[in-house]
């Protein structure tokens, strides 16, 4: 029986809202935890020196090289000096996936060592048009794909999946980066760093070692640290028996009642074994190296069920979408265990894969089960002297919202906005959109992609109408029964939109426009109301995690995701766990906002 992963790592419960039962169903584990590297102290790590502190907040301005502020408490690793200091852990590693969060101070450079040899650059990269190996994402002596470097101060995000060197009969494998990621997009995919003189020197064996960070010039800080490491040992197939039936079955166990047309052993977990439009049985036994926790990954043309030892573990209630994943996990013990795969092939393509205790996700399916989708080539919207705009779909929170205008503007600062909440979605630097989804072929998909690293927003309507200023604030205007009236946008002589619209009594113009210096945003609306407007509404600057004021007189917003700076006097409202920085609107007069998005 599948055990759900609340019991073992605190997966999230949602209630379904729609159920008056009062049920509460368990989102899928779609991959093992990460282990966390304890900053409660300096104990995870050797020779921490007295540069290196554990603190509880911290604040660099973002202006000023070597400016620090840190509060007592944990979870933050600080390196506290200006220059030269190192830091390895007490973990070693081979292969290894590494989560983490990092803040350089202006000026900074540091490093994330590798097995305490293979450098990955942290440098403030901030703003620069061309990037080289020593900047931020670089690797050996390959430039990142982008600038995806945040400001100064902030908070930047960094996923990094590495392959140790290895010996083998074949020869020698070459270390390398599998892939890095900088604040949601790929800045390195598949770099070979080379052997060291050192590894040559040791041939057969590869030594695990630990993670070094490495600081030229602070100070630098770290937090979230997560990883997970993995060995040489696999699962496998083996005694694999097929059966093929005629026809297509969504109920699986309809096979019981049938004869199959034919029969017999491959060495292959495939669809190919089988026949189109008919269902495929395969049977074996999964061996597998240790117990532990196992998820399994189905992703199919069709509709399929993995059975293990006689339980249902994943299922993908007979969709025939063959690039959705579906997932289920399980806790098995080393050893053989009862395998059975059934899939009804609509489209010719079954793919299963699998994560254990130090395995990463491995495919059990040949490669050649799988369908290959043709991937649509880059099709580069250019900025060139002008402001250019594209209505199309854009993705935000992890879905499709259908109703956006992606902006773009000379000088490389870009944003999208969504025209029915009327609110920007995203912000980036760098280059606008990729539009081949929209235009390639048939654009069944419709999206355009920013060719930087977006800066996502909240996206929620930026007015309302409170009880109090702490109360809920609405998260979405309904397409189908707006409370705007009079909306839409109009185009200035620069080619860059005003939008407006009205709620109740408040009239808004809300025009974004790149400041001056290229460093963000600026927002300028302007709200006419009449003196009989409801006198509890309120303008939303930003939301989302802890919202700070900072000692120069900037907020950071959303757990130092972006800062806003005003001259305004907003307030930061505390509700249910979530802040927002709002400015309560006068009722009777022109009220003119005005505020930058830095990032």
């Amino acid at each position: 029986m599948s055990v759900k992963s609340f019991l073992l790592y605190s997966t999230i419960i949602v209630s379904l809202a729609a159920c008056s039962s009062g049920k509460k169903e368990t989102l899928p584990v779609e991959s093992l935890p990460m282990d966390p590297l304890s900053l409660d102290n300096l104990d995870a790590f050797t020779t921490p020196g007295n540069s290196w502190q554990i603190a509880g907040n911290v604040y660099m301005n973002r202006q000023q090289p070597h400016q620090l502020e840190v509060k007592e408490g944990k979870g933050i690793l600080v390196f506290n000096a200006a220059a030269n200091g190192e830091l390895p852990t007490k973990m070693t590693h081979g292969d290894i996936d590494l989560e983490l969060d990092f803040m350089l101070s202006p000026q900074a450079n540091a490093a994330i060592l590798f097995q305490g040899k293979y450098p990955l650059q942290l440098q403030d990269s901030w703003l620069k048009d061309s990037v080289t190996a020593a900047d931020c994402g670089g690797v050996a002596d390959k430039a990142p794909l982008l600038n995806a470097c945040k400001a100064p101060g902030l908070w930047q995000h960094l996923v990094v999946k590495f392959k140790a060197a290895r010996t083998g009969n074949n020869g020698t494998t070459e270390a390398g980066f599998e892939s890095v990621m900088l604040n949601g997009r790929t800045i390195q995919q598949d770099p070979v760093l080379g052997i060291t003189a050192q590894d040559t020197l040791r041939k057969q064996v590869q030594t695990p070692g630990p993670l070094r960070f490495v600081v030229h010039n602070g100070p630098v800080a770290f937090r979230n640290i997560r990883y997970k490491t993995y060995g040489d040992a696999r699962a496998s197939i083996t005694g694999l028996h097929y059966r093929v039936y005629k026809g297509v079955y969504k109920n699986h166990d309809t096979l019981k009642l049938l004869l199959p047309t034919r029969s017999g052993n491959t060495d292959s977990l495939s669809y190919r074994v089988g026949d189109k439009r008919a269902q495929l049985l395969l049977e074996g036994k999964l061996q597998l190296p240790t117990e532990g926790h196992y998820v399994f990954s189905i992703r199919a043309g069709g509709p399929v069920r993995l059975m293990i030892d006689g339980n249902e573990i994943a299922n993908n209630g007979g969709t025939r979408d063959f690039e959705r994943p579906f997932y289920g996990d399980t806790l098995l013990k080393g050893g053989p265990h009862d395998f059975q795969l059934s899939y009804a092939n609509y489209d010719e393509s079954l793919v299963l894969l699998y994560e254990g205790p130090h395995i990463p996700f491995t495919a059990l399916t040949t490669p050649a089960s799988e369908r290959q989708v043709e991937v649509s080539p880059q099709m580069e919207y250019p900025v060139k002297a002008s402001a250019v705009i594209q209505r199309g779909f854009m993705e935000h929170g992890n879905k499709v919202d259908p109703y956006s205008m992606a902006v773009g503007a000379p000088g490389g600062i870009n944003y999208a906005y969504d025209m029915v909440n009327y609110s920007p979605l995203l912000a980036w630097h760098g280059r606008y959109i990729d539009v081949a989804e929209m235009w390639h072929e048939r654009g069944e998909k419709q999206l355009a992609r920013p060719l930087g690293a977006p800066l996502e927003l909240a996206g929620i309507p930026c007015i309302a109408e409170l009880s109090a200023k702490n109360a809920a604030w609405p998260d979405s205007i309904r397409e189908d029964s707006s409370s705007y009236t009079n909306r839409g946008y109009k185009i200035l002589p620069n080619d860059l939109p005003v939008f407006f619209y009205t709620l109740h009594q408040w009239s808004v113009e809300d025009y974004l426009h790149p400041r001056a210096d290229g460093k963000g945003l600026e927002r300028e609306i302007t709200i006419n109301s009449p003196a009989s407007a409801n006198g509890n509404a309120y303008w939303l600057m930003g939301g989302g995690g802890l919202i700070e004021k900072l000692p120069d007189g900037s907020y950071a917003v959303d757990d130092k995701h972006y800062y806003i700076e005003t001259k305004d006097q907003p307030e930061i409202v505390e509700s249910k766990g979530q802040y927002r920085l709002v400015l309560p609107l006068q009722a009777g007069k022109t009220m003119n906002i005005h505020y930058s998005i830095i990032w």
